[in-house]
C-alpha cells in the first residue's frame, strides 16, 4: 500500500489559506457579532447564552472524539487506497452517531443541575443540536488528503449564513436561543454537504460492528488529548456553577478576543499536522526545521498580539463590548500573557510531537494540565469570579509547555537540542578514523 507523498509548498500554502478562512469565520465572525451580543443580551443574558455554548462544546469534544487528528492522520496514511478509505468513513461516522446519541442522553441527564444558569429550554436544545451538528463534521477527510477547497468553502458558507441570521432575528434578551439555533443550522447544512461529497468520491458502505470499533479504537487516544484540552477551556461551566451568570459574561468577553488572538495563529498548526506526520518518518532533520522556522514565526506574532491584549485592554473591551464589561479588563490582561504561551505549546505539539507519535506522553501532560486548571478555577472562581479563573487557566497552559520540553528533552528530541546531538556525533564520527591512524602508526613504531 503505497502512501501519498507530502504535498507540495503549493498545496500547503493553500490549505493554510483555506483553513485560515474556516478558522477566520470561526473566531472572527462571532467578533463581528460580539458587540451587538453584548449590549442587546446584557452580560447575565451573554452568560447564559455561553453557558449554554460551553455545554453544547462538550458534546461536540464527545462526537468529534478526536477524529480531526487521528483520523486525518489515518487519511494521509490511506489516501491512495481507496476501499480503506471507504471503511474509514463507514466506521468514524457510526462511531460519531454512537456518541452523539450519549451526548444527548447525557445532556438531558443534567438538565435539570443548569436551569439556575440557563433556564431556557429553547436554549438548551439549540446549544445540544449545535454541539452534535459540530462534531459531525468531515472536515478531518479533506484535511487529510490535503485539499480543503470544497468543504472549507462550506464551512466558511455556513459560519456567514448563521452570522447574518444573528443580526435579522435577535433582538431583545430573551432571543439569546436563535444565537444558537442560527449557528446549528448554518454548521448542519455545510457538514451534510460535506459528507455526500465524501462518499460521492470512495462510495457507500454501511456501517458495521467491526468498523465502529475499530474507529473507537483508532481515536481513543486523541480524544483523551480533546477531553482533557476542553479541561482548560470549560471556564464558562466552572463559573456557572461557582460564581455567576454575570461572571460567566464578563470572562466570556475578555475570551473572545485571547481566541481571536490565539485561533489565528492555530491554521498553520493544523495544516502542518499531516504534512509533518509524514515528513518525520521521511526526513525528520527537515520536519525539525519546520518546526523551528515556525517557533520563530509564531512566537513573535503571538507576543505581538498578547501584548496588544495587555496594554490595550481598556480601550478594547471600551470600544468593542462597551461600558457594561469594564471589570473585564483585567482578565483580558491576564489572558494576554496566555496567548504565547498556547501558541509555542501548539507548535511543539503538533508539529514535532505527535507527528513523533509520542501521543500517550502528550495525553498525560494535557490531562494532568486540565485537572490542575479546573482545581485552581474551583478554588479561585468564588474568591475572585473571572479573573480567578483566567489565572488558573494562565497557570495551566504555562505547565503544559514546561511539561512538554521536559519529555522531549529526556527522549532526546527536544528541538532546541535536536541539531546540537547530530552534530555531536558526526564530530564523532569523522574523529574515529584519524584515532585508528593513530593506533596504527604507534603499533608500527612498537
Amino acid at each position: 500500500m503505497n502512501s501519498r507523498k507530502v504535498g507540495s509548498k503549493k498545496e500547503l500554502l493553500r490549505n493554510v489559506l483555506i483553513l485560515y478562512g474556516v478558522r477566520g469565520c470561526t473566531y472572527l465572525l462571532p467578533l463581528v457579532t460580539f458587540p451587538y451580543l453584548a449590549r442587546v443580551l446584557r452580560p447575565e443574558g451573554l452568560g447564559a447564552v455561553i453557558f449554554s455554548q460551553t455545554i453544547g462544546g462538550i458534546i461536540a469534544i464527545g462526537v468529534e472524539y478526536g477524529f480531526d487528528f487521528s483520523a486525518t492522520r489515518e487519511t494521509a496514511r490511506l489516501s491512495s487506497d481507496k476501499k480503506s478509505l471507504r471503511d474509514l468513513i463507514s466506521g468514524v461516522l457510526a462511531a460519531k452517531l454512537l456518541l452523539a446519541l450519549v451526548g444527548i442522553m447525557g445532556a438531558v441527564f443534567f438538565r435539570p443541575y443548569i436551569l439556575r444558569v440557563a433556564p431556557s429550554d429553547a436554549l438548551f436544545w439549540a446549544s445540544t443540536l449545535w454541539g452534535v451538528a459540530q462534531g459531525i463534521n468531515m472536515l478531518w477527510y479533506f484535511q487529510g488528503q490535503q485539499r480543503m477547497n470544497w468543504a472549507g468553502g462550506l464551512d466558511i458558507g455556513g459560519k456567514i449564513v448563521a452570522t447574518l441570521s444573528i443580526f435579522v432575528f435577535v433582538h431583545q434578551p430573551a432571543d439569546g436561543w436563535k444565537v444558537m439555533a442560527a449557528q446549528a443550522a448554518g454548521c448542519s447544512v455545510s457538514h451534510a454537504i460535506t459528507i455526500g461529497i465524501a462518499y460521492r468520491e470512495v462510495g457507500l458502505r454501511w456501517p458495521s460492528a467491526r468498523l465502529t470499533w475499530q474507529a473507537l479504537r483508532l481515536g481513543w487516544s486523541m480524544f483523551l488529548f480533546r477531553a482533557a484540552q476542553y479541561l482548560t477551556t470549560a471556564n464558562a461551566v466552572i463559573l456557572g456553577v461557582f460564581a455567576t451568570s454575570t461572571a460567566v459574561g464578563l470572562f466570556a468577553g475578555a475570551e473572545k478576543f485571547r481566541q481571536v488572538a490565539a485561533q489565528g495563529l492555530w491554521p498553520i498548526n493544523q495544516a502542518l499536522f499531516p504534512h509533518q506526520s509524514q515528513l518525520v518518518t521521511e526526513n525528520r532533520t527537515k520536519a525539525l526545521r519546520m518546526v523551528r522556522k515556525s517557533l520563530a514565526l509564531l512566537g513573535v506574532l503571538s507576543s505581538i498580539f498578547g501584548l496588544s491584549l495587555i496594554f490595550g485592554a481598556p480601550v478594547i473591551v471600551r470600544l468593542v463590548l462597551g461600558a457594561a464589561f469594564m471589570p473585564a479588563v483585567p482578565v483580558l490582561r491576564v489572558l494576554g500573557v496566555l496567548v504565547p504561551l498556547q501558541a509555542l505549546c501548539d507548535v511543539i505539539s503538533f508539529q514535532w510531537m505527535l507527528p513523533l507519535r509520542l501521543d500517550r506522553q502528550f495525553n498525560l501532560v494535557i490531562l494532568t494540565s486540565g485537572i490542575g486548571a479546573v482545581a485552581m478555577g474551583v478554588l479561585l472562581a468564588p474568591l475572585m469570579g473571572a479573573l480567578g479563573v483566567a489565572i488558573a487557566v494562565t497557570i495551566a497552559q504555562m505547565y503544559a509547555l514546561i511539561a512538554i520540553l521536559i519529555v522531549l528533552r529526556r527522549r532526546g528530541l527536544s528541538p532546541f537540542q535536536f541539531h546540537r546531538q547530530r552534530r555531536r556525533r558526526w564530530k564523532l564520527m569523522t574523529l574515529k578514523p584519524s584515532w585508528n591512524t593513530i593506533k596504527r602508526a604507534l603499533a608500527f613504531t612498537a
